[in-house]
């Protein structure tokens, strides 16, 4: 028999979010690991509260949780989004939840990389069901 606890990770999957496991199997389209932006992009993620870190997830993915056989079963993508006018600030990240991929402009800081980031998150609605 299961418990209740295992049942919903069944149906639901994993509520815990491990951000250090997440970025060890992203891949990334135009940008390096090592890039400022990435960099930055980590940092940000690692300073959100759990709950901002399910937001980022469920923005990218369409899910705010880890599938059942853990962030290992999932492919996390960040894609460097190219802007048609490189001088303009005011995009903002944009997502492919069928593919897990995070389309993300190469801020120049960390502070408008949150920012924007943030924005993008909080005011996402999904396909509007709750």
């Amino acid at each position: 028999m299961f418990r209740a606890e295992e049942i919903e990770m069944l149906i639901c999957g994993c509520p815990y979010l491990d951000i250090a496991a997440l970025e060890a199997v992203t891949v990334y389209d135009g940008y390096c690991k090592t890039d400022s932006t990435i960099k930055h992009f980590w940092e940000v993620v690692r300073s959100f509260t759990t709950s901002q870190q399910k937001q980022l997830l469920l923005f990218t993915t369409g899910s705010d949780r880890i599938p059942i056989g853990g962030v290992a079963e999932m492919r996390f993508k960040i894609s460097r989004l190219s802007q048609p006018h490189p001088h303009r600030t005011d995009i903002l990240p944009m997502a492919h939840t069928c593919f897990n991929n995070l389309l993300l402009p190469p801020y120049k800081s960390r502070k408008r990389l949150k920012e924007k980031l943030l924005i993008a998150v909080n005011n996402a609605e999904g396909f509007g069901l709750k």
